[in-house]
């Protein structure tokens, strides 16, 4: 034991140990924190702001394809023939790759300089560091640059920052960068790189060179690997500055390619369009070309959002939880006096996170006026766009307007002094606000990604506990990032979804409004006209069979009757959703039911004609067949008397087997004129199926279904097979399934097919989506089984009934 204790004591005291760290792992750094192009432009890109320069410019040189360059030099060291056969086959090989790409005049000039330089050097080694420099990516900024002696401890330092530690007395008061990860961009760019930077205290500059290849080995240690570090003059553009270029390059640029997009792209995201932030010129030129343009959101652009939320979080100027922390708007983004202002005290704040923290097991987390300081003061803004209102408001415009969306939507940004912290705010995210989980968990898919557009602004000096994830792609979890995540969701979106929600039930009460108003007119023409043909046959039929012709009156008069009862109904209609809803349900299957009418009166009347009062048999038949469907049209409008309002909205026992039957017997003159059948069965074998409920409503949404499925049967192009309607009721599970064999449903169109307006067919494309509104107000369900046929279409819809009474 005694031995025990002397060897652990002897080994107190030798020299300190420490992690040795391999030189590949800057490479797997970089490919880690750097996860794009665009990504570590961005990060030169800010250490040029946070140098103090008033602008950058990126200068991207091109001249010849990248992957062509990559294997010109590949055979250039591995090939075995004379070394100026050598030279001159590579000078050629770049003439004629140069062709291909245009190129501004100082391109075309840089790549002839290269194209001398290869000329006149003396080995393959020159020759292929010549070529690898042909292609480059060029930062350069006039900021403060850096002197000598802050090149290894500040440049060369992975980590750290030292102008946050060590902030200049006059250098500017935001600083982008706070990871020391910055210099890590260079590697995801290129194989080389070239720093050279200047002060304004010498002549001379400072170059430092870089060949990250280097770093790629098991068997060396960081500082095993030597950095090749000079004093250079070169032409200054300025007092002071810093120029960056990246040789060697991974990816090809040119100005239409997907690179260059996608810097583009977020680039324009990369200041918040919400504030006006400090002014810093980025320039951008592929190959000598135009300027990359990065145009602003537009105005116009957020004026057509449907909804515009505003908050502004300022803790720091309560003493007590008493006091307002925050001011919240709502409002109708076009309409900018629609919204309130609303003070929220941090109790009011308190409460409505306490049992959020409760439910994810953080109760031991205070919730003080202490908590809500360390979050810091922030502003959010969000505009939400509802799509398919949009695209019906702007019409020829959606393309380029959609395209404006897609860039800026996406969910929360977080602006950070006013510059975006990486992919937030875009499918890139990973959804750091949880806002696509939170809308799938609430009532309703109403506030998702793909339809915000948002901004969270925070600063490094007001917001030090919110510190970015390395990668920039949201905030590292801490306490405070926490709560504030639980108080955007609580306090913003909760809140804007109740307003969104009120918003579409307004809106879709004054389609339904029009559709009732707009459509009595089109009844009342449609009767007029079967009546005149009605009346037209008795001029052309024997007397023997007038009597006929008057039957066919008789039952004219009763749609007559229920055409004036729709039409009273609405004007007596208390404007209730109720109402409404159900005279819109109704007017939908009457315009169904008097266009059939129409079409088949008129078609009648000219076959009658073509009989020219010879035939008594076969006119005999025809005015059957009429009497047989107009009887037919008047059983479908029976079954919509219990959904007048003004009827008593009685709940009764209805055989769903015997009342499916007798919508289905309404449609038998155009099953058969389609060849369409017809299959209603019920399971389990021999059971029956009560529900206690206003029979209209059933009604209301069987018709409908038969209708849709109808029409669809109607257009098939393969008639060999007769179309096919199967009916199931399901007695214990209380639905019926209602599945066709026509040409089905896309599974990206299930849930817009009850959408009001959306139709693949003519007309106005209300029936489905009056069918689930009643259905959903009746205490059932319509939706589309999900399960597909061997091209992906749906073909089943589901009606859930009422459970209860």
């Amino acid at each position: 034991m005694e031995n025990i204790r002397m060897r652990g004591a002897a080994s107190l005291q030798k020299p300190n140990t420490t992690f040795l760290v391999a030189a590949r792992t800057i490479l797997h750094l970089g490919r880690e924190l750097i996860t794009s192009d665009e990504i570590a432009i961005n990060e030169l890109i800010k250490n040029a702001f946070d140098a103090g320069s008033e602008s950058v410019n990126v200068t991207i040189c091109c001249p010849v394809p990248t992957e062509w360059l990559t294997k010109l030099i590949q055979d250039t060291r591995e090939s075995e023939d004379d070394f100026h056969l050598i030279k001159s086959g590579v000078i050629q090989a770049l003439e004629d790759a140069r062709i291909d790409r245009e190129c501004g005049p100082v391109t075309v000039a840089y790549l002839d300089e290269r194209l001398s330089d290869i000329e006149a050097c003396d080995s393959i080694e020159e020759t292929i560091e010549i070529l690898e420099e042909i292609n480059f990516i060029e930062v350069a900024d006039s900021g403060s640059g850096m002197e000598e002696k802050s090149i290894v401890p500040i440049f060369l330092t992975v980590g750290t920052d030292n102008r946050l530690a060590k902030p200049k007395p006059d250098g500017p008061d935001q600083y982008l960068g706070n990871k020391g990860i910055g210099r890590l961009a260079m590697m995801r760019l290129g194989q080389r790189a070239r720093v050279i930077t200047w002060t304004d205290s010498g002549p001379r500059a400072y170059q430092v060179d870089f060949d990250w290849r280097l770093f790629d080995t098991a068997d060396l240690q960081i500082n095993d690997i030597p950095l090749n570090t000079s004093k250079v003059r070169v032409q200054k553009d300025s007092e002071s500055g810093t120029r960056v270029r990246i040789f060697a390059l991974r990816g090809d640029w040119t100005p239409d390619g997907e690179q260059a997009t996608n810097l583009q792209d977020f680039i324009r995201r990369l200041r918040s369009p919400f504030s006006p932030t400090r002014k810093f010129r980025i320039r951008v030129k592929i190959n000598d070309g135009r300027a990359m343009p990065f145009p602003k959101l537009s105005d116009e652009i957020k004026e057509l959002a449907d909804q515009h939320l505003t908050l502004e979080f300022y803790p720091q100027k309560a003493k007590t939880l008493k006091d307002p922390i925050l001011t919240l708007t709502l409002k109708t983004a076009a309409d900018s006096e629609s919204g309130t202002p609303q003070l929220r005290s941090g109790e009011a704040v308190r409460r409505m996170l306490v049992d959020v923290t409760k439910a994810k097991d953080r109760s031991d987390v205070p919730i003080d006026l202490k908590a809500f300081q360390a979050i810091g003061p922030f502003k959010l803004n969000i505009l939400r766009f509802n799509r398919r209102i949009l695209r019906e408001k702007v019409k020829t415009d959606w393309p380029s307007v959609k395209k404006e969306i897609d860039l800026w939507a996406g969910g929360i940004a977080i602006y950070r002094d006013g510059f975006r912290v990486g992919f937030t705010g875009s499918e890139r995210d990973g959804d750091w606000l949880g806002l696509d989980s939170k809308a799938l968990r609430g009532s309703g898919y109403v506030v998702n990604r793909i339809q915000v557009m948002g901004a969270l602004e925070i600063t490094h000096h007001g917001n030090k506990n919110l510190k970015d994830l390395t990668n920039r792609e949201g905030l590292i979890s801490t306490p405070e990032a926490d709560m504030l995540k639980d108080l955007l969701l609580q306090v913003a979106i909760q809140p804007l979804r109740a307003y969104v929600q009120d918003e579409d039930e307004k809106t879709k009460q004054k389609q339904l409004e029009q559709l009732v108003n707009d459509g009595t007119a089109t009844l009342a023409d449609r009767l007029i006209l079967a009546k005149q043909d009605v009346n037209a046959l008795k001029d052309g039929v024997p007397s023997s069979l007038k009597a006929s012709v008057s039957s066919l009156n008789e039952h004219l008069h009763f749609i007559s009757n229920q055409v004036k009862k729709f039409e009273t109904a609405i004007d007596k209609s208390n404007e209730g959703r109720e109402d409404i809803l159900e005279l819109a349900g109704i007017g939908n299957v009457m315009h169904g039911v008097m266009h059939e009418l129409t079409r088949t009166t008129a078609q009648t009347r000219k076959l009658m004609r073509e009989l020219a009062n010879t035939a008594d048999t076969e006119t005999q038949e025809l005015l059957t067949k009429l009497e047989t469907e107009i009887r037919a049209i008047n059983v479908r409008l029976q079954q919509m008397d219990p959904l007048m309002p003004g009827a008593r909205h009685v709940k009764k026992d209805i055989e769903v087997e015997k009342l499916t039957q007798t919508i289905v017997k309404g449609y038998e003159s155009l099953f058969e004129r389609n060849d369409i059948d017809v299959s209603i069965s019920i399971i389990p074998k021999g059971a029956s199926l009560k529900v206690k409920m206003v029979p209209g409503f059933l009604s209301l949404a069987l018709e409908n279904l038969v209708s849709n499925s109808t029409y669809w049967l109607s257009q098939r192009e393969n008639t060999t097979d007769r179309g096919l309607i199967s009916i199931e009721i399901d007695a214990l599970a209380r639905t019926i399934a209602f599945k066709d064999n026509g040409p089905g449903i896309e599974y990206a169109d299930r849930d817009r097919i009850f959408l009001p307006g959306f139709s693949l067919r003519k007309g106005k494309g209300y029936g489905l989506y009056l069918a689930r509104e009643v259905s959903e107000y009746h205490k059932g369900r319509l939706y589309l089984d999900p399960q597909t046929d061997t091209n992906g279409r749906l073909h089943t819809f589901i009606l859930e009934l009422p459970r209860t009474e």
